[in-house]
């Protein structure tokens, strides 16, 4: 089964479109270390098309899209092993994006796969921003969720910039870069956000413009702005890291 780590959040994964550099707590740039291992990142989202089907929920939500916009992804070193280790707590790797990711997926989505210093992460962070590719449907927004509620087409997004830490337990071996078959899988739990007996009750939605579409954001004419806000939160409680893809 997967093991999960808890994390804390501060205030989210197409493959890797930059460099990644590590840095010192003086701000230098260091060379990577020869004694590495091999790190691939993953994220998905959980969502069950099933359990939207229960024909004893009043209302039902079927999603065809999930997509997101990371700008940055930072891994932290606890200690490093090998000649980097002297640089203490503050090193860390910078994996530059923009990463768009569509995350309902039947398989984990790729977001970068490197070779790292071994040794044992602290945290690593996320950062959201708005995307800047004119030619994609996420243009100025940093996450789109697209479905039906009820039947009714329905589209969320927000705009928001923020990050993401992600602690690892600092008692056990989590976090820990030791070969080349280190994997970690980020998950969002779909589930559990429009679930309305558990997070979010979706079924307060309206089509205010009644042009056909619900239309949820943080600036729409269909009077959803509160929604919009409480499915952002809600999607940022709900991300869990997992140690391995599969069993």
């Amino acid at each position: 089964m997967y093991s999960t780590r808890n994390f804390k959040l501060s205030a989210i994964a197409l493959l890797i479109a930059g460099v990644f550099t590590a840095c010192s707590s003086d701000d230098s740039t260091t060379e990577i270390s020869d004694e590495k291992g091999r790190l691939g990142i993953y994220a998905q989202a959980s969502y069950s098309q099933n359990k939207s089907n229960d024909q004893h929920r009043a209302t039902v939500v079927e999603l065809s899209r999930f997509i997101v916009n990371i700008e940055e992804i930072e891994l932290e070193y606890e200690s490093m092993v090998g000649e980097d280790s002297f640089y203490g707590s503050d090193d860390e790797i910078e994996l530059r994006g923009p990463f768009e990711l569509n995350l309902l997926s039947s398989e984990p989505i790729p977001i970068v796969n490197i070779n790292i210093p071994r040794g044992v992460l602290e945290e690593v962070e996320f950062e959201f921003d708005k995307n800047g590719n004119q030619d994609s449907d996420l243009y100025n927004q940093s996450m789109r969720m697209e479905g039906t509620i009820n039947g009714v087409p329905f589209v969320f997004w927000h705009d928001f910039e923020e990050e993401i830490e992600l602690e690892f337990d600092s008692d056990n071996s989590n976090g820990m870069i030791i070969d080349n078959e280190n994997t970690f899988l980020i998950n969002f739990d779909l589930n559990f956000i429009l679930d309305g007996t558990t997070s979010v009750d979706v079924s307060t939605a309206t089509d205010g413009d009644a042009n056909g579409v619900i239309e949820i954001s943080p600036r729409d004419n269909d009077g959803n702005r509160n929604l919009a806000e409480a499915i952002k939160q809600a999607i940022k409680n709900q991300i869990d890291v997992f140690e391995d893809l599969y069993d």
